[in-house]
């Protein structure tokens, strides 16, 4: 079964195919806010560089969150738009757990991502007989009071682990651990991974229904209603 990947939580965004052997093909661009100009063509392009077309989809991923407002709901309606049209199931994938799967590590593993206003959101998972678990639900917290919750050694992981690295260490000293510089923005590739294991188990998404986890009203929103 070949799957499409679509993750657009951060600033950082990426495609992936994948089928029953692994990861057919992956492109990750670190552009901004640009998914609208450059998601489609992405998709385009992938699919011909690694020899498939879109009847050979059988199914979808996408990022629902939380992170960024306009990158979540680009990407949503891009692989709303491909399930209505191809007939296939689609189904949601919060970005944080898409995150964690960047490492492997008997530590916990805290995932965070900009949620700016100086916030972050996180979520805390560990890896249990090489499998992704998590351990707690997504959360909207400032760092300050994220440091507060961690007791053990955690490794760190996120766009929101890069900016505020330096708090971290001044408050929390050796334990917390940090990833390289590359692992730390959700991946396409992780998001199928997690989607197709969904697919297995009979699980998919109404995409009448599916929307964005952003954890916090839009701007636009909060306004409206002042």
């Amino acid at each position: 079964m070949k799957l499409l990947g679509i993750e657009t939580s951060t600033h950082a965004g990426s495609i992936a195919f994948m089928n029953n052997n692994g990861v057919l093909g992956e492109l990750f661009l670190n552009l901004g806010p640009v998914y609208s100009e450059r998601i489609i063509p992405a998709i385009d392009w992938l699919m011909g560089e690694i020899g498939i077309g879109k009847k050979e989809i059988k199914g979808i991923a996408v990022s629902i969150g939380p992170g960024s407002f306009t990158g979540l709901r680009v990407g949503l309606s891009t692989a709303k738009g491909l399930a209505f049209s191809l007939g296939i199931p689609l189904v949601g994938v919060s970005s944080l757990e898409a995150l964690a799967m960047n490492i492997f590590t008997n530590f916990p593993i805290c995932s965070i991502i900009d949620a700016k206003k100086k916030e972050v959101f996180a979520a805390f998972f560990r890896f249990s007989e090489g499998n992704i678990v998590r351990t707690s639900s997504d959360i909207l917290i400032s760092p300050q009071e994220l440091c507060k919750i961690i007791r053990e050694r955690t490794v760190f992981i996120g766009d929101g682990a890069l900016l505020y690295r330096d708090l971290f260490m001044s408050v929390l000293g050796e334990i917390a651990l940090f990833c390289p510089l590359t692992l730390n923005f959700p991946r396409a590739s992780n998001s199928a991974l997690i989607g197709a294991r969904k697919l297995r188990g009979g699980q998919r998404d109404d995409p009448s229904t599916l929307a964005p986890q952003y954890l916090r009203k839009p701007e636009a929103e909060i306004y409206r209603e002042v």
